[in-house]
Parts: structure tokens; sequence; C-alpha cells
């Protein structure tokens, strides 16, 4: 599909490709002719046998999302992190002792999350096609990726390499997800190749022969226990690991990694009293949020979800009053919030404004930015 598309984008209307990827090339726009051989085409070229081009695939049907927000009980906070995650694009970590629901909250994304437009559609759809993941029947994506790689999952695995080289997980989730449970297994010097990628949007890989660059615009979610027994701050089972086991726990997510991290909540256990609550709120009904706060995003700046947007357009989107900047001015000087930090607060905070339909930030919105920033 990326041989096709440059081609397409340079003029070439018609293209020759083998039979197994004839519907791929159609997806792209151009009249796509399949052969099984190399004699089949020059008897088509020839005039002998006339092959006619492939129809453009039907794109399938809407997928069936394996967790909606209505079987998770409670997590009122965690659930309005994943809504915040899903309309702006921000990166997400959920700690918590074993058991709480992490891995479901995370596995509930794809049902909340805004549906592809066309050019993301083809452009997710083009790496599958390099990585020889697309489906001949359809091959256009309908939902957005969400990969979850193991914790095993090399450095090579996780953000491609190989020769040639390959796209890995994070590419494979270019315009979806990226999930990684339990983050804090996974070996620290793979974590940090997902620095790059989680601020240039791309991956770039350098061979002998040449390098490839493979788009990974990407939302990162992860999962952790607070220790490695996972009890620490359970008030109902008592935490046995030491001080220092606690950090060097912890330690496995680097500092500037977990500061490209916008949204941290905590998923406690929930009461009995609370798993037998009827009248949650479905995943359909927060996606209608989620689609409406894109809307609104849209308008501003069209290329950009709000997790993306530059200083400059933060100081133009993302002003406050005096009160709540007094507020932030506490929290920058109490937390020791980096530059980065300051404004990742700020346009998660433009985010709970957009679910809001509020034009301004208001200071509830920040305050919810600040809470959903506290340490792991």
């Amino acid at each position: 599909m990326p041989r096709v598309r440059h081609a397409a984008a340079r003029g070439i209307r018609a293209v020759v490709v083998a039979t197994d990827n004839a519907g791929e090339a159609a997806a792209c726009g151009v009249a796509a002719y399949g052969f099984g051989s190399l004699r089949d085409v020059v008897e088509h070229l020839d005039g002998r046998v006339r092959v006619a081009p492939c129809a453009v695939p039907p794109r399938a049907g809407e997928p069936r999302h394996e967790v909606d927000l209505a079987d998770i009980a409670g997590q009122e906070t965690p659930k309005r992190a994943l809504e915040i995650a899903a309309a702006g694009g921000h990166n997400l970590l959920f700690v918590g002792p074993p058991g709480t629901g992490k891995t479901m909250l995370a596995r509930a994304l794809p049902s909340i999350l805004p549906p592809l437009d066309d050019d993301e559609a083809i452009a997710a759809s083009a790496i599958h096609s390099v990585a020889g993941l697309a489906d001949p029947r359809h091959p256009i994506l309908t939902a957005r990726p969400f990969r979850a790689p193991h914790h095993t999952a090399s450095h090579l695995a996780l953000v491609g390499g190989g020769s040639p080289p390959r796209p890995g997980e994070a590419s494979l989730a270019h315009c979806g997800a990226l999930f990684l449970d339990e983050v804090a297994e996974f070996s620290p010097s793979v974590l940090d190749t997902l620095r790059e990628p989680l601020e240039e949007r791309a991956i770039t890989i350098s061979r002998a022969a040449g390098a490839a660059t493979y788009p990974a615009r990407f939302l990162l979610v992860a999962a952790m226990n607070p220790c490695p027994c996972g009890r620490y701050g359970d008030p109902a089972l008592e935490c046995r690991c030491l001080p220092e086991q606690v950090e060097r726990y912890r330690g496995r997510l680097s500092g500037p990694l977990l500061d490209r991290i916008d949204l941290r909540a905590h998923v406690p256990r929930v009461p009995y009293e609370r798993l037998r609550d009827e009248g949650r709120e479905r995943s359909s009904e927060v996606r209608e949020r989620v689609i409406g706060a894109r809307e609104r995003m849209r308008a501003r700046t069209p290329t950009r979800v709000n997790a993306d947007l530059t200083v400059a357009e933060v100081r133009r989107h993302c002003g406050v009053d005096g009160e709540t900047e007094a507020l932030l001015a506490e929290a920058v000087r109490a937390r020791r919030l980096s530059a980065r930090g300051y404004h990742r607060v700020l346009r998660v905070a433009r985010t709970a404004a957009d679910l809001a339909a509020s034009d301004p930030v208001r200071g509830e919105d920040v305050a919810l930015a600040l809470l959903l920033r506290a340490e792991p």
C-alpha cells in the first residue's frame, strides 16, 4: 500500500501487483491489476488475455468490542481519565493492586475511541500492509488499532528494526492505542525506546542499507502494580515490600518516560456494595462525548488533538483566569513540575473543557488535570 500510494500521489493511475495484493492496491484509488506470474502480465499487455482491474474490497463492518464501560463496576475516576485520554490523545497510566480492573479498563478503550477518518484508515492500513498483516478481504481498517505486546517483548518487537527494517508494535498502533500491561515488568531499556515515538510521533530505523521512517502516532496506555507484591497503599492488605524494593520497582519507569504520560490514575479495590450497582454509563454514551470533543478540537487545530498542541497553541487556546493561574503556580512549585509537565496539565485541562462543551478552560478543569497527574 505505501508504494501504490506513493505512485498514485505522482499521477500513476494503474498498477500491476501480485494477485493477493490487488485488493490493497485498489483501495488506494488506482486501477489495480492482479497477476499470478510475469507471463500473465505479458499476455495481458500483449492483448492475448485481458484481465479486469480488481474491485475495491468492501470495508468490514463495525467491530464488536470485548469490554464495555458498563461492565466495570465503580472506578469513576479511572473511567474519567480513560475518557479524557480517548478524547485528547493523552497518554495514560493505571496504578493499582492486582484484580482491581486495570486491564479491563484499558481493554474498554477501543469502545470509546472515535471512528477512523478516511486518511487515518489508509495510513493505519498501510502499516499493516507493510507488516504483512492486512486482511486481503478487508484491507482497510475500520477500527483503530489496539496493540498489546507481552512484557517479554524486545525493543525490535516494540519499535521495529531488523534487516530489512520492519515496523514494530508502536507503528502498528498508529492512529490507535498501544497497551503495556504490567509495564514495570518490561525491560527499562526497551521502555526507553518509546521516548522517540512519543515525542516525534514517528520512528526512524537506520541500517547499513538505508533508513526507514514509520509513523507512530499512538495513544499509550499502561498498567502496573504499586509495588512488587501489589499491596502498597491497599487498606485491606499489608504490603510486605521493603521501601527500597518499592522505589526500585517504580524506578523501572524512567523520569523522562513518566514525564510524557499526561494522566496517572489510581485504581482502588471496589467495595462489594458497588459491585451490584446498576445504571452504569455505557461506552456508546461516552463515545458520543469523545466525538463531540474531537470536533471542537478539529475546529481549532484541524490536524492535531489536544495532546499534540504546540506551546504557542497552548498559550492561545488554554488561557485561564487569575485564580486558576495561582492554583497552577502553587502546583508547579509544590510538585516541581517541569515546563513539559506544566504544558501537559494545560492540555489535559483543555480536553476536560472540550468534553464539557466549554470554550474557556475552567478552574475545575485544571484541578482535575492536576488530580490526574499525581505520582504513581
